[in-house]
């Protein structure tokens, strides 16, 4: 019974149709592409490198003057040319934009299927369908075995075309690129663009080193296009024309596979293949030919385009924005670009710079309803209802039969406790297509936020009719009655509720709980003792059983059903309250107040308990004042969204345990000689370390079981989630709790994997190890009871003092003083020892001990070693050597 309602926000389109209308283009937005900074105009960029390094993403701004190519015609009568129908017109819209800077039509490839006669009339027309303000026409012909080009430039004003330029060139057809750059400068230049030396060169640039590939790649994309001649296309002709299509690309590609063009022409062929022969692999094929024509002309912006949408659609987010992010810098005006970098930027949980460049689309494009989509998501995200409200209130009004946005804004419009508003967009939902069980049953829900509870009753009613066999309506219904007072007709309710198997201990406990509202105790005890066996692990269940014995004065059968519950809650405040009145009734006043204290340890708020307790200082009699809550198999949108909050809080404290458990596996792994935490090479423990291991077991064993425990609270709510989930009734929720949802989901599939995983790393990966060293489980229970007698005293050994080595020999050095220049004896001293005297006029080797030293040089006039000029520290080697210098 699952929701026909499709997850249309989270899917966001990887294209969309139509592109920017045409702005009249000022003279600086027709010099080209912008220039990054630091790159010298015209410099080229290396191989695999975009031409825009920014991490600054321009503000949008107008567009550059738009143009369109048409086909060429073939007047020269023979098929040879048929290329040029073509490659003439592409090779024009290529290096019209990339050296002009103009904004061409026609999508990736420019050319399209249409040939337009060269006549005013025709080219204003085909000029209004592209939004074009200029259109380039032409043909060609052979006279004497030449090739002659003919361009022609129109420029649109209003409804009307007028020629704004035209040229001809005749040459040898290996200098085609030539004449067709001098031709399509010659056309700009009448049509009133100024061109440098510069462009005219670019203009005139070939595409490929043989002219040859050229010709393979015009028939080529003749075929891929259809602008060769061809008869009325089925889809068997359209299969043929595109198997043509590809032995010419792939051969032109194979002749020169250094023309980024080209290779950027197969990729878009095998998109189109890959539509045509149903394989899914030549997308990825594509994808490899746009990066590569990426890393040949990264300045290309048709080549980036096509890579970024290529890891777009392969979901390589990152990628992609840095892509988009290039393109967006190079064409600020591009909304298209724009959009899809916002996407991506999203995708990478950017929100806030993904917010900023797709509010600039909206102002610029309004009615652009994918990038409203991902701004709806963006507000969903940050929990900004009201924005979030007014974005689908812009998309409606665009979409009003867009009734996937209405559910949504319904949604939105409850977040906002507007339940008219609510109301009005689910019952036009209801009267537009036919009515499901979440959406009568939302109906109903919003009914009874507004307190009509008549209403809420019959759209309830007509969701049970729809769907006889599913309890979700009826339990709504039921618990309304309950919140609402009306404890008779509640009572009622739920005991129609009981024909259903699976949730009859939830329509027990109801009635149990009304019967103790009702102060009609023994019922009450016979409904939840028949609930607990049914579902023994609500502890709503066993609550209210244990108040229904306190209201039946029965202490001691209460103090059995509080013993049969605690080992699963030994930290359930409201458990322990009970047990303590439990006591109270059986005048045992010292566990009574002993289990209040754990109650107010366990849950702080408690009022009842802090109350009890009060009472018992007093000596007054304590009485019982918990009222048990009433178990809710079912909910609406607020009761998933809070399970959904518990769902998260309870994997986040799963993972905290086993973090920790893991931890002290690892050590106790580690006092045993075993694993990454063992202490270098030491050799496996012979015997038990109890000391170490046995508080390490104890705690280990205490995570597990606290993982078991949070694992049960996650299977409730899990299985909460997927039986709301079964029917449809998250449809309810916004589009973030849709998402978290989804992740709840992979989250509960992980956990189940956990718990094998940890149960496996004590079994089979420290039980063996723990048997091995001797230290069995009676054995490290012993030791955990009582610590001191398992203590093992290792006395610590002497340290044992190394024998002192001999003192090393130091080298002795040769060293040198030269005293050639001086006519007086010069006396050697090092280290305050006298060394020896050399003679005036001599050059003298002396030998000592080699490093640091102190030289001490004596002459005329020098009582002793320190006076000035006498002492120097040097470092003593073979060879050092000092030279005096004496006055003439």
């Amino acid at each position: 019974m699952r929701s026909g309602r499709r997850a249309h926000l989270v899917g966001i389109a990887l294209a969309v149709a139509g592109t920017a209308r045409a702005q009249p283009g000022t003279e600086a937005e027709l010099a080209g592409p912008p220039v990054p900074p630091g790159v010298a105009p015209g410099a080229p960029t290396p191989a695999g490198q975009s031409a825009v390094e920014s991490s600054d993403v321009p503000p949008h701004r107008a567009s550059p003057e738009r143009f369109a190519v048409v086909p060429f015609e073939n007047r020269s009568g023979v098929r040879v040319f048929d290329w040029l129908i073509a490659a003439a017109p592409f090779e024009i819209a290529t290096k019209t934009e990339g050296v002009l800077g103009l904004e061409p039509t026609g999508g990736p490839l420019y050319v399209g299927a249409d040939h337009v006669p060269a006549e005013a009339g025709a080219v204003a027309v085909f000029a209004a369908a592209r939004t074009a303000r200029w259109v380039v026409t032409g043909w060609v012909e052979r006279p004497n075995w030449e090739l002659r080009l003919h361009l022609t430039l129109w420029k649109i004003s209003g409804t009307s075309a007028a020629i704004a330029g035209d040229a001809e060139r005749t040459g040898l057809v290996p200098s085609y690129h030539a004449l067709l750059g001098a031709a399509l400068g010659e056309v700009w230049t009448e049509g009133g663009l100024t061109l440098d030396a510069a462009r005219t060169t670019s203009l005139a640039r070939p595409l490929a080193r043989d002219v040859y590939a050229v010709n393979l790649l015009g028939r080529g994309l003749g075929h891929l296009t259809g602008a060769l001649p061809a008869p009325l296309l089925t889809a068997d002709a359209r299969a043929r024309q595109l198997e043509q299509a590809a032995r010419d690309l792939e051969r032109a590609v194979f002749i020169d596979p250094k023309v980024p063009e080209a290779q950027r022409v197969v990729g878009e062929l095998y998109l189109a293949l890959a539509v045509t022969r149903s394989e899914p692999k030549l997308r990825g094929r594509a994808a490899g030919k746009f990066n590569y024509a990426h890393d040949l002309a990264p300045d290309d912006p048709q080549a980036l385009r096509a890579a970024a949408t290529a890891a777009e659609a392969a979901n390589k987010a990152e990628v992609a924005r840095e892509l988009f992010q290039a393109l967006v810098t190079r064409r600020p005006w591009d909304l298209d670009a724009r959009y899809q970098l916002g996407a991506a930027l999203w995708a990478t949980a950017n929100a806030g710079a993904a917010e900023r460049q797709l509010a600039q689309v909206t102002a610029a494009r309004p009615d652009f309803l994918p990038a409203r989509r991902v701004l709806a998501l963006i507000h969903a995200s940050r929990s900004d209802t009201r924005k979030l409200v007014d974005e689908l209130e812009a998309i409606a009004r665009r979409a009003p039969d867009d009734l996937d946005t209405k559910a949504d804004l319904a949604t939105a419009y409850g977040a906002l406790a507007r339940w008219n508003d609510a109301i009005a967009q689910l019952e036009t939902i209801a009267a537009a297509r036919a009515p499901d069980l979440a959406l009568l049953v939302r109906i109903g829900d919003a009914h009874r936020r507004t307190g009509d509870l008549d209403a809420a009753l019959a759209w309830y009613g007509r969701a049970s009719k729809l769907v006889p066999d599913v309890s979700l309506p009826g339990f709504l219904a039921a618990q309304m009655l309950f919140d609402a007072g009306r404890l008779a007709d509640a009572a009622r309710a739920y005991t129609g509720l009981q024909r259903f198997r699976e949730d009859l201990p939830a329509a027990e406990q109801a009635l149990g709980v009304i019967a103790l509202r009702q102060g009609r105790w023994s019922e009450a005890a016979w409904y939840l003792r028949r609930a607990t066996r049914g579902a023994p692990r609500e502890v709503l269940t066993w609550r209210a059983l244990i108040a229904a014995e306190l209201g039946r004065k029965d202490g001691a059968l209460a103090l059995d059903e509080v013993k049969r519950a605690l080992p699963t809650w030994p930290r359930d405040g409201e458990l322990l309250y009970l047990a303590g009145m439990a006591h109270v009734l059986r005048g045992e006043r010292d566990l009574a107040r002993e289990r209040l204290v754990q109650a107010l340890d366990a849950l702080p708020d408690l009022a009842d308990a802090r109350r009890a307790l009060g009472q018992l200082d007093i000596g007054a009699a304590p009485v019982t004042g918990l009222v048990p809550a009433l178990l809710r198999p079912w909910g609406d949108a607020p009761a998933l969204q809070d399970t959904l909050d518990r769902f998260g809080v309870t994997a986040a404290a799963m993972s905290s345990v086993r973090t920790s458990y893991q931890m002290q596996v690892l050590t106790m792994l580690g006092a045993l000689g075993k694993g990454p935490f063992a202490p270098g090479k030491r050799a496996a423990a012979r015997t038990c370390p109890l000391g170490r291991v046995a508080p390490l077991w104890a705690s280990a064993q205490g995570e597990l079981r606290r993982y078991e425990r949070l694992g049960v609270d996650l299977e409730a709510e899990h299985r909460y989630l997927a039986r709301h989930d079964e029917v449809g009734a998250t449809a309810g929720l916004l589009p973030n709790a849709r998402t978290q949802l989804a992740l709840a989901k992979r989250a509960y599939r992980t956990a189940l994997a956990d718990i094998s995983e940890l149960r496996a790393e004590w079994t089979r990966g420290l039980a063996p190890e723990l048997r091995a060293a001797g230290c069995t489980d009676p054995l490290l229970a012993a030791a955990v009871a009582n610590p001191a007698r398992y203590r093992v005293i290792v006395e610590d050994a002497a340290e044992v003092i190394p024998p002192r080595a001999p003192p090393r020999t130091r080298p002795r050095a040769t060293f040198y003083v030269d005293n050639t220049r001086c006519a007086d004896p010069v006396d050697v001293w090092i280290d305050g020892a006298q060394l020896g005297q050399v003679a005036p006029g001599r050059r003298s080797a002396l030998v000592s001990d080699g490093g640091e030293r102190t030289l001490c040089l004596l002459g005329p006039g020098a009582a002793q070693c320190g006076d000035r000029g006498t002492v120097r520290q040097i470092y003593l080697h073979d060879g050092w050597s000092v030279t005096l210098y004496c006055p003439n």
